[in-house]
Parts: structure tokens; C-alpha cells; sequence
């Protein structure tokens, strides 16, 4: 990159201007606080210049960092690894920032896309069939009593698409009356007080749960009366939980909603456990556990990037070819090719850690990310 004009020879000095550290005509900075050797006087050509020029260095890096991590597995965090830190950006940083960009642009793409659903569906059921349906129907029978009176209105002048709408729909809500548990028989407030507190816990809430489901009109302090619960501030803030959670399974997007913020944050500690197990396959060799660390920061930035085409294939074309051929060539040849080229040890070897950080990859990923969600989904509601 050419020299900014404030950083030539001519200018520089004997002594720093920020801390007073004595300097050689050869000290381009300061070895004591890193400011640039220079007595020129600011000028704003010199301003503009040097803002372009340190912008086009930072974008340069990233560039070089998404490049490298995409087409050399495993190079990047050689090279990071071995001092090269200039080159390329901070690795844990870098990954925070592609795993949020992903994620709101994902929220974007969900929106837009639930909205032309939305859009396309009011188009093709415009003018099926009129019946208003109460949220606080309680009498499944009457309702399905009531299409079947609209059905028989419209007589032979109802087209196939209008009896298949209204099929579905009675199929629908007979389907919902299986799921009534009706007579179902709920625990009392003394069977509640003689459990344990997590036994409780999810006794409540599942009774609170089929209960709302089957009556969702009455109100928290109604539903308690009826149950025989006490009106504490226990049973009520468990019986709203158990609302909302109702709810939010009814709501996919609502639900997605409350999980897609928290999931970066999430893979930011879930990559130091899966180090860990690196750790442990790797206890020999020279590596430390922040190296593979960065490693497994490397490969989830990988993965973000990828997921980056996955949606632009998706959005533009409805297609998920690149999605197909990541999970089953793309990705497990990237992993072992980043092991290869990094830990530098024998395909033989290579191959059964493959395998075993695999499984332990999938099985911590299923254990962790229900916890996560169930978490997530609790402490929002």
C-alpha cells in the first residue's frame, strides 16, 4: 500500500509528540504508544487519506480472512496461529459479527417470506367460505355443526376448491377435538403441595397447559377457582407461563422469533466446550486449548458462510442444492481437510477423530440446543 504524505521520512522526528519517547528518523512509530512519527501539521487531504487508507486495510483483511477460510480448510487458523494476526481478522470477533449479520438478515427473510405467504393464501382462499370462528369457541361440535350449515347453504353452487376448504377444515377441528382430554382428571392443590419443587413444577405446567388449551376464555383467576388451586402468586405466575408457552406452539414465527437473537451467543459458548473435546483427542501434541479454539471459531464461521449462499439459493431460486451438497460432501470433506492441514497428522488418525468428533459433535449439539431453546422459550415467557 503506498505511504500516506504525513508518514515520509522528511516529516518524521527525534522525539514522539504523544509521550515524548525518544525516536530514530528510521522509527516509522512509536515504540512506546504506537503513534506515527510525524511533526506535519493536520491537513484535511492528509485526514482523508489516512481514513480511506486504514478502511481499505481493515476491508482488505476481511476479505482475505473470508476468502481463505472459505476455499483453504484449516489455513487460516495455521496461519493465525503461527503469529500471522495482522493478515486476518480477530477470530472471535469476526465470528460474533458473520453469526449476527446472518441471523438478522434470516429474521428479514422470514418476515418477507411469511408475508407473501400470507399475501398468496388471502389470495387463493378469498371467497372459499364465510364462517366466522370465535378464538373462544368452546363447543367443538357446534362449530363443526355451523360450516357444515354454511356448507349446505351454498348447495351445488360451491366449486371443488370451496368443499375441499371446508373438508379440511372440519377434518382440522375434529382432529383438535381428539386432543381435548376431555374428563381428564387434574391434580389437586394437596397432591401439588406433597411433590417434589421440579415435580411440581411440571405437573403445574402441564396440567395448566391442557386446561388453557381447553379453555381459553376464562381468565388466570377463574381457572385456578375451577382447579381448586390456591390464588398465590406461584399458581398465577405458573398458569400465564403456561399460557403464553400454549400460545407460542400455535406461533412457529413468534417462537423463532424469541430463539434467533440468542443463537450466536449461544455458539460463542458452545465452541469452547467442543474444543474442549479437541483438547482431549489432541492431548499430545503441541497445541494449547485456546488454539483449537480458534480452530472451532474458524470452522462455525465457516459454516455461517455457507449458510449465507444457503439463503441467497433459497430467496432467489426455491432451490437447496448448495444445502445439500453441505451436509453431505461439502461440509464433513471441509472438516476433515481443516483437520489435515492444521493438526498434520495421518488420514488414518485423522479419520477415527473425525469420526469421534463427530458424534460427540451431535450429541452435545442435540443435548445443548434443547436445553437452549427450552431455556430461551421460558425466561422470554
Amino acid at each position: 500500500m503506498k505511504p500516506t504524505v504525513r508518514s515520509l521520512a522528511k516529516y518524521r522526528g527525534n522525539q514522539c509528540l504523544n509521550c515524548q519517547t525518544p525516536l530514530d528518523i528510521a522509527d516509522k512509530y512509536c515504540h512506546q504508544c504506537g503513534q506515527l512519527n510525524t511533526t506535519k501539521r493536520l491537513a484535511l487531504k492528509d485526514f482523508f487519506t489516512e481514513f480511506f487508507a486504514n478502511f481499505i486495510a481493515y476491508d482488505s483483511r476481511v476479505w482475505r480472512t473470508i476468502t481463505h477460510i472459505l476455499i483453504k480448510p484449516g489455513y487460516v487458523t495455521e496461519q493465525y496461529c503461527n503469529g500471522k494476526r495482522t493478515e486476518y481478522a480477530n477470530p472471535f470477533r469476526f465470528f460474533l459479527t458473520v453469526s449476527i449479520v446472518f441471523f438478522l438478515l434470516l429474521q428479514l427473510a422470514i418476515q418477507f417470506s411469511d408475508t407473501s405467504h400470507l399475501k398468496s393464501q388471502k389470495s387463493n382462499n378469498s371467497g372459499i367460505f364465510n364462517v366466522s370462528i370465535d378464538s373462544t369457541t368452546q363447543n367443538k361440535a357446534e362449530l363443526i355443526e355451523l360450516i357444515k350449515n354454511q356448507q349446505d347453504s351454498l348447495g351445488d353452487n360451491q366449486n371443488f376448491y370451496q368443499k375441499l376448504a371446508i373438508d379440511r377444515a372440519i377434518e382440522e377441528i375434529e382432529k383438535d377435538t381428539t386432543t381435548l382430554n376431555i374428563g381428564r382428571t387434574y391434580y389437586t392443590q394437596e397432591k401439588l403441595d406433597n411433590q417434589s419443587y421440579f415435580s411440581k413444577y411440571f405437573s403445574q405446567v402441564t396440567d395448566y397447559t391442557n386446561f388453557y388449551g381447553n379453555h381459553p376464555s376464562k381468565s388466570t383467576s377463574e381457572a385456578l377457582n375451577e382447579l381448586g388451586h390456591r390464588l398465590d402468586n406461584q399458581n398465577i405466575t405458573r398458569y400465564n407461563k403456561a399460557k403464553k408457552f400454549s400460545n407460542l406452539t400455535d406461533q412457529p414465527v413468534e417462537m423463532i422469533n424469541i430463539i434467533l437473537p440468542k443463537v450466536p451467543l449461544f455458539l460463542f459458548f458452545f465452541a469452547p466446550f467442543m474444543s474442549l473435546f479437541f483438547w482431549l483427542i489432541y492431548a499430545r501434541g503441541r497445541w494449547n486449548y485456546m488454539e483449537h479454539m480458534v480452530f472451532n471459531f474458524h470452522l462455525l464461521t465457516f459454516v455461517f458462510l455457507i449458510l449465507y449462499l444457503i439463503i441467497a439459493e433459497k430467496s432467489f431460486t426455491g432451490t437447496s442444492i448448495i444445502a445439500a451438497l453441505f451436509f453431505g460432501i461439502i461440509g464433513p470433506l471441509y472438516l476433515y481437510k481443516s483437520m489435515r492441514k492444521f493438526y498434520k497428522q495421518g488420514r488414518f488418525k485423522t479419520i477415527l477423530k473425525f469420526l469421534f468428533i463427530n458424534f460427540v459433535f451431535f450429541v452435545l449439539l442435540l443435548v445443548s440446543s434443547t436445553l437452549f431453546m427450552l431455556g430461551s422459550i421460558f425466561l422470554s415467557i
